[in-house]
């Protein structure tokens, strides 16, 4: 990869059969490219949403949505920059004693039970990153995080 490549999020919306995911996955690794995080959420309807987590050039970022798109198992597929603040995140840390500092622009469950117990985090993905590296720094023992889809498309 080289020094232009962006981090981006892509949310495909795709049929909830056999096979959805392993196009997916293949439509990426024929083109060389990685993924540092696949998630699906539960199907409804017939249809669920893949969040996948990847690295690319702009350029190639546009070939794998339109080749995504060209699915017969996808709906449609949106991607953005990682960094776009409408990119949103959650996670879940449990690390006794910990708090996210007070002017991290996340939201998080407090009060006095959640000291020991598990904390939720949520907000914009790299502010959410931030925190939950934080949170191993100072010992979690538990982490478990999710790229949050999104719906609306970019204004043209």
């Amino acid at each position: 990869m080289s020094g232009l490549d962006v981090r981006w999020v892509a949310v495909v919306h795709g049929v909830d059969r056999t096979g959805t995911l392993t196009a997916i996955a293949g439509v990426f690794s024929s083109r060389g490219v990685g993924f540092e995080s696949f998630a699906t959420t539960a199907a409804s309807e017939g249809l669920g949403e893949i969040v996948v987590v990847f690295t690319a050039s702009d350029r190639l970022q546009r070939v794998l949505v339109r080749t995504l798109e060209r699915l017969a198992a996808t709906r449609s597929v949106l991607a953005r920059p990682a960094d776009d603040p409408r990119v949103r995140a959650a996670a879940v840390v449990r690390a006794p004693g910990f708090r996210p500092a007070p002017d991290a622009p996340v939201t998080w469950s407090a009060g006095d039970h959640a000291a020991d117990g598990p904390v939720l985090v949520e907000g914009q993905l790299e502010a959410v990153e931030a925190v939950v590296a934080a949170a191993r720094a100072a010992g979690a023992t538990q982490v478990a995080a999710m790229v949050l889809p999104f719906e609306e498309p970019d204004e043209p």
